[in-house]
């Protein structure tokens, strides 16, 4: 029968120095990546290239709402960034590498969104060591398949956002941690420590991660004993240890960014939200079931067959669990708390489900080749039943800013005015439409377009009076020059969150006050108009010209 019981609990480690041999897992022969043969390199990289195939569409589109952050505080000054960050709530690490990427490549859409590529396609061979390294050569080609073609993966690497490192790291981090305090590989700790740094300096959903590590090391004590006990709690101790020094300079920033942003644009997740961020991550439910089938299937053919689980595979298997469950469970109780429930922050859970599903799919023999084939299947080939004839991470575009803001560069002038309802939106007209306007928002001008302000934002925009902010604004003006007002497409209703709603009611105070306003009159607008619906978060922009005194 197969054990799933209190073998779980990662017993027989290897000794400190490494000396007892690899144990084999029942999921077949595992082995380091010093014994790789020269076929295996070529099979790899011809699934990296191949995953960058599937994932270069889309690349032409637009920047949207999100990546005009990204570029506004990536293009200042190195050693400006991390101040600039107390206005945007996010960590330096990526900005940081997007500032030097920018500096080599240049800041057009495709060449900033080549580095989410970059890091998504070095997530093939990571995985690939990883699953090889701590399970077996066949969950090593499982890990790296999945990591090749998940949707999830496939969606961020074509947009400028740290999402995909966020991902490379976070599986470096949990290799590492699996390595030396399940299989007891100390070498393996500094690799831990710096990777788990990195992560929590790439976005703050790394805490949680933090937290389901620090379980699973828990977890690893627990199931330890004498002197092997007191080397793990000590490796724990000094590993957690290192990686707080490491982080602490930024907590100051940390606890500023809390006290100061949210995310008002989320609402708080029910119970069901926990699970359908699992689902989100993998490319819908047809990708869920598909998984459970096959572990299921992996558990009753090894009990037919009296295969017995590798002690080592079922200590990772055991704390990779503790490590998904807990690190799910503190994101959805922290945005209990203070909301910030969004998919795109998901990707903090797939390093855990890929090396669990390689897992299961190595375990489950054919059975698990045919079920990676149909996950393949499913997340890259237009299946009308599965997306209504696209794949699930088919490239869309989500901003119609760019196409605007070419209609606009003939018409606007140095000084004329730029009114975004939605604050976010601003670094990104500014990209487009240059910083030698005047920008503002619903709460007044905006000194640095090129940041978004997310301090005591949702308090901001309840006591904000766009018309208030207008009034000086036109009146500064020349004859000739021009207001436009930018408003996200969102055709909303009570039912959706007051951030939302602000939004809508400072767009129609806005133009109600420049349409009665006899200093201006509209030359364009509303474009697109209202019975035209984009997807994602486009605008509509309407242009007034002064007129008179």
């Amino acid at each position: 029968m197969v054990e799933v019981g209190p073998s779980l609990r990662p017993r027989g480690l290897e000794p400190p120095d490494g000396g007892r041999p690899a144990r084999t897992g029942a999921s077949g022969q595992r082995a380091t990546v010093s014994s790789i043969r020269p076929v295996e390199v070529v099979l790899l990289v011809s699934l990296v290239v191949a995953s960058a195939l599937v994932r270069l569409g889309g690349r032409g589109f637009s920047l949207w709402v999100d990546e005009g952050v990204s570029l506004g505080v990536a293009t200042r000054p190195l050693l400006e960034i991390p101040s600039v960050l107390a206005q945007d709530g996010s960590p330096p690490l990526y900005y940081l590498l997007l500032h030097g990427w920018i500096q080599i490549f240049g800041a057009s859409a495709g060449a900033v969104r080549a580095l989410s590529l970059v890091f998504a396609l070095v997530g093939v061979p990571v995985a690939f060591w990883a699953g090889r390294s701590l399970l077996s050569a066949r969950a090593g080609w499982m890990a790296a398949v999945l990591v090749a073609t998940v949707p999830y993966l496939s969606v961020h690497s074509r947009e400028a956002r740290m999402y995909s490192l966020l991902v490379l790291l976070g599986l470096v981090a949990v290799a590492a941690f699996l390595g030396a305090m399940v299989l007891g590989r100390r070498r393996w700790l500094p690799a831990f420590v710096l990777s788990l740094a990195a992560v929590l300096y790439t976005h703050h959903w790394g805490l949680f991660l933090a937290l389901g590590l620090a379980g699973g090391a828990l977890w690893c004590v627990a199931g330890a004993s004498g002197s092997r006990r007191r080397r793990l709690a000590l490796d724990a101790t000094a590993a957690f240890g290192a990686v707080v020094v490491l982080y602490a300079p930024w907590v100051p920033s940390l606890l500023g960014q809390v006290g100061q942003t949210g995310a008002p644009w989320s609402r708080r997740p029910d119970p069901a939200g926990a699970l359908a961020a699992v689902g989100s991550v993998l490319g819908g439910p047809w990708v869920v079931v598909v998984l459970a089938v096959v572990l299921v299937a992996a558990l009753v053919v090894g009990g037919r067959s009296g295969d017995r689980v590798g002690s080592d595979d079922a200590g990772v298997a055991g704390v990779l669990a503790l490590v998904g469950v807990t690190t799910l469970v503190t994101s959805w109780l922290s945005s209990q708390v203070a909301p910030a429930w969004s998919a795109r922050y998901f990707g903090t859970y797939l390093p855990v489900m890929v090396l669990l599903g390689a897992l299961g799919l190595a375990r489950s023999g054919r059975l698990g080749v045919a079920g990676l084939g149909l996950l393949v299947v499913l997340w890259t080939v237009p299946l009308p039943f599965v997306a209504d004839g696209r794949t699930p991470a088919a490239p869309v575009p989500k901003s119609n800013v760019e196409t605007l803001a070419a209609g606009l560069t003939e018409v606007l002038r140095p000084g004329d005015v730029v009114l975004s309802t939605q604050i976010e939106q601003v670094p990104l007209l500014a990209h487009y439409l240059g910083t030698g306007l005047r920008y503002a928002d619903p709460t007044g001008t905006v000194a640095d377009p090129t940041v978004a302000d997310w301090r005591h934002a949702l308090e901001r925009m309840r006591t904000a009076d766009p018309v208030a902010v207008l009034d000086p604004l036109v009146a500064g003006l020349e004859a000739g020059g021009h207001v436009v007002v930018a408003c996200p497409r969102l055709f909303t209703d009570e039912d959706d969150l007051l951030w939302y709603r602000l939004m809508d009611r400072h767009c129609a105070s806005a133009t109600r006050a420049l349409e009665a306003d006899r200093r201006v009159v509209r030359t364009q607008g509303p474009v697109p108009g209202p019975d035209v619906r984009q997807v994602g978060a486009s605008v509509a922009v309407t242009v007034y010209e002064r007129v008179g005194g």
